[in-house]
Parts: C-alpha cells; sequence; structure tokens
C-alpha cells in the first residue's frame, strides 16, 4: 500500500530478504491489544509475553520482584555464581559464601560446616568503631586489643594462655612477667637463659625447710640467684 502525503509518499509493503511486512510509519494498537507470534501475545502495552526469555536491554525503569536464575553479573563489579551458590562483589570468584574483595584484599563470610569471617588474603584485619581499630588481627596472627593506654578490655570468664581447658581465672603454661618482673616454676635455680634483678622462680618442689623459690640479685646469663622463704620444718 503506497499513499501520497505532502512531505513524501508513506508506504505498507512486503519486503524480501527475510520476507517481512514493513511499515514507514508508526502501527497503534488498541491498548488492550498485542503483538502476538503463533497465537501467543508477546508485547503489550504494560508487559513482556511470559514466552519471551532473553533481551538486549541496555536500559529499564525500575524493577518490582525481580527473580533470576543462573549466574548474575552486575556492572562487571556484583557476581553471583550459581554452582557455588556464592555471592562476590569485586570478584567473580569469592573465597566464601559472600566475598568483598579489592586488588589487594578479600573480605570473605563463609557458613559451611563451620562459620568463618576474615580475610582470605595476606593482609591485616581490623575492626573499628568511630573510624578507629580497637582489634588488629595481623596478616602472620599477632593480635593487638585497644588503641591506647586508655582502652579497657574484659574478659567474662577464664582466660587461659597455651591452655584449653584454664580452672582459674587466668591459667597459663609458661612463664609471666608483672611490672617487668619474670616469673616462671622449676625446681631449680635458672642455669642458662637471660635475666634480670628481681625475677622470680617459684619451687615447684617445695618440702620442709626448703625454700619457696629464688629470686636473681643480679642480672645476667642466668645472673646471680639466692633461695628466699624457707618452709619451717
Amino acid at each position: 500500500m503506497l499513499w501520497k502525503h505532502t512531505d513524501n509518499t508513506k508506504s505498507f509493503v512486503f519486503r524480501a530478504n527475510p520476507d517481512r511486512l514493513w511499515s514507514s510509519e508508526s502501527i497503534d494498537l488498541n491498548p488492550n491489544a498485542a503483538y502476538m507470534i503463533g497465537n501467543t501475545p508477546v508485547l503489550r502495552e504494560t508487559e513482556l509475553g511470559g514466552s519471551v526469555r532473553s533481551s538486549s536491554l541496555v536500559r529499564v525503569g525500575t524493577l518490582q520482584n525481580l527473580r533470576t536464575s543462573g549466574d548474575l553479573q552486575i556492572d562487571e563489579f556484583m557476581y553471583y555464581e550459581a554452582a557455588s551458590q556464592r555471592l562476590g562483589l569485586g570478584t567473580e570468584s569469592p573465597s566464601g559464601s559472600f566475598a568483598i574483595a579489592s586488588l589487594d584484599a578479600e573480605l570473605m563470610f563463609d557458613v559451611d560446616r563451620i562459620s568463618r569471617i576474615g580475610n582470605y588474603t595476606t593482609s591485616d584485619l581490623e575492626i573499628i568503631t568511630d573510624d578507629t581499630a580497637r582489634i588488629q588481627i595481623g596478616a602472620t596472627g599477632n593480635i593487638i586489643l585497644g588503641t591506647n593506654t586508655e582502652t579497657k578490655v574484659t574478659v567474662t570468664g577464664k582466660l587461659g594462655i597455651n591452655v584449653k581447658n584454664p580452672d582459674c581465672d587466668i591459667v597459663t603454661s609458661g612463664p609471666v612477667k608483672f611490672q617487668g618482673k619474670k616469673q616462671e616454676v622449676s625446681s631449680v635455680a635458672p642455669a642458662s637463659g637471660s635475666y634480670k634483678v628481681g625475677d622470680l622462680v617459684w619451687n615447684d618442689k617445695p618440702r620442709p625447710t626448703g625454700y619457696v623459690g629464688w629470686i636473681c640479685v643480679r642480672e645476667g646469663t642466668p645472673g646471680e640467684w639466692k633461695p628466699f622463704g624457707q618452709i619451717a620444718s
């Protein structure tokens, strides 16, 4: 069909390669009508047909009740891997159930046989409040609690150092130091090692007329030691 217009000729014609109907003008449907293929609606005024499975849309409005199936990628930043059911921000291969990654570090959260949270990479981990690190865990495992001498750290319960089941408030399997003075346990005064004046060795085999322990009176290796606290007979 061809019809003349003041500006040019309008047309609605059949074209080949491939065979198709072509219009030089807009085609307007009734608001309740639809474009159909094989008697199936594929496009209405406000919706795509349910048979539409793929598209190359590059811009859409506000989405509601969006559901996806399979892998998902958003702006080359957010990745969901359906096979492993893992979500990554900044990484397409998250190391846990959820991971946030940069060029230098990857923070991961994982729930499998056990729950895990932390850096998957060799980077320090900081737990912060008020933009200040309150707990610092170094890449090699060193841990720092607090930020200055005013910080208060409270341990509720019993604290064990190299001990799995402490039975007192503080239990340690090795020497301790109070205000620069080292204290340890042995059956004899030290014969090796470096010690300072005031260091103590508590006798782990006390007996009547023996001594509670030994105290360093001259620093050195091992220094000079004197017994103290004689036990009554």
